[in-house]
């Protein structure tokens, strides 16, 4: 009842399978950087950057705009002109009408500011920068986790399909101890023995399938696709694997966290800027274009037009901006500090992912020999068991201890490839990837 009951949850596995859709893995990764949520704001970010710098690059643009005035006065502005005894009387000259209108064009444009712009726009590149390197940090971080999510449904897949071929085997041999227990050969103990050997094999075929389904699940909501997928890419190992040296070299001069740091010492190289132009002198140049005023004598007065140059010269401010200097020089400090220690957690990083993937390597390579001896040894405890040579716990034993290499073997072949997709991503090679698979890859089954 039990072999029919794990047969129809092989079937209904099976047909999931068909209904799948089929992916392979640079597909995969195409659509998880259209859709990725993270990586999209991540791109966000940067445009946000790339506006605020846009915008810098006009602070040396001059200032233009119209004012206009409209002024009701409670009396008309006027002047008296003292008298000159009989000759000529005091005479009132109004100055303004009681309503007073007046409009003019007004340019600023700054021509030295103490290098004030240009830190400022130096300022803008390096938050682009920051921002690029930002989405570029995230982009190698979501490549490691699709490797995970997809390859994990590879490997959880096989080690179903392995699982299965156990269930099998041992329902055969079940079948086998009991045609021998009918007709006296064994006792009853050894046909119970086979028994519970394929219940243990059921049980662990129980397990995988979750296993398969769950990782599935992952997988198929990274991709954002509402039909489960099936991944056509296999498990892969590469033996011509180069030392760890380029790798160690490329992190140290490519990695977008040591990029991260880079442009925040541009930045806070660009507030010692700012902050040390507040003591220096501004000059800027300045117009005025009068467009229109009423008839008054003021508005008579009034230039068509005039231009100067302005300076303005900083005695004593209150923002403390001596303090604000020593703290932007911090910041520098602090930031070279931080890229130190962190070229040096990247070389850990990129000396202990190298030793992980070669000793998958090493693990995979070396269970060959051991999966053929234990394929070997279940054959002859099969021709043992039937002649009563072996017990059924022997031929048991000899099946699972098969099963748990062939297991032992992919995750192997698994581990090397989240360790390699890892060493890539820090190194920044994730598009090498599948180089790997394709040149010298030995597809793992």
């Amino acid at each position: 009842m039990k072999r029919v009951f794990y047969g129809v949850i092989s079937a209904i596995a099976l047909s999931c399978n068909v209904q799948a859709a089929a992916i392979g893995f640079s597909e995969a990764w195409y659509q998880v950087v259209q859709k990725n949520d993270g990586l999209l704001a991540k791109k966000e970010e940067v445009k946000h950057s790339e506006a605020l710098q846009s915008a810098a690059k006009s602070l040396y643009l001059p200032n233009i705009d119209i004012t206009g005035s409209y002024t009701h006065f409670d009396k008309p502005i006027s002047v008296d002109t003292p008298a000159l005894g009989n000759i000529i009387p005091s005479i009132n000259i109004p100055l303004t009408n009681q309503n007073f209108a007046h409009s003019s064009l007004n340019v600023l444009l700054p021509v030295y500011t103490g290098g004030r712009i240009t830190a400022a726009q130096d300022i803008r590149q390096a938050q682009v920068n920051e921002a690029e390197s930002n989405y570029n940090l995230a982009t190698r971080a979501t490549f490691t986790q699709l490797v995970q999510y997809y390859f994990g449904v590879v490997l959880s897949e096989q080690v179903y399909q392995v699982r299965l071929d156990a269930v099998d085997a041992l329902a055969v041999h079940l079948n086998h101890a009991v045609k021998l227990e009918q007709q006296g050969q064994i006792a009853k103990v050894e046909r119970l023995m086979a028994q519970v050997s394929l219940d243990k094999a059921q049980i662990e075929a129980q397990k995988s399938l979750r296993d398969y389904e769950i990782a599935k699940l992952a997988l198929t909501k990274m991709l954002k696709q509402q039909d489960s997928v099936l991944p056509t890419t296999p498990l892969f190992v590469n033996n011509s694997i180069t030392s760890v040296t380029p790798y160690l070299s490329k992190t140290l001069t490519d990695h977008p966290g040591i990029a991260i740091l880079n442009a925040k010492r541009e930045q806070a190289k660009g507030m010692v800027k700012m902050a040390s132009a507040k003591h220096l002198p501004e000059v800027m140049l300045y117009g005025n274009y009068n467009l229109y005023s009423d008839d008054s004598a003021t508005g008579e007065l009034l230039p068509e037009w005039m231009v100067g140059v302005g300076v303005r010269i900083p005695i004593m401010e209150r923002s403390g901006t001596s303090q604000e200097v020593v703290a932007a020089k911090s910041s520098v400090r602090q930031v070279n500090l931080l890229q130190m220690q962190m070229q040096q957690d990247l070389s850990i990083l990129v000396e202990k992912t190298y030793a992980e993937m070669s000793q998958a390597l090493e693990e995979y390579n070396s269970l060959a020999s051991s999966q053929a001896l234990s394929e070997e040894t279940v054959v002859l405890r099969q021709k043992a068991f039937s002649q009563g040579l072996s017990t059924s716990l022997e031929m048991a034993d000899a099946q699972l201890y098969a099963t748990s290499i062939r297991v032992q073997r992919l995750s192997a072949s698994y581990n090397y490839v989240k360790s390699l997709a890892q060493l890539l991503s820090v190194s920044g090679d994730i598009d090498r990837f599948m180089d790997y698979l394709h040149i010298n890859g030995i597809e793992v089954k």
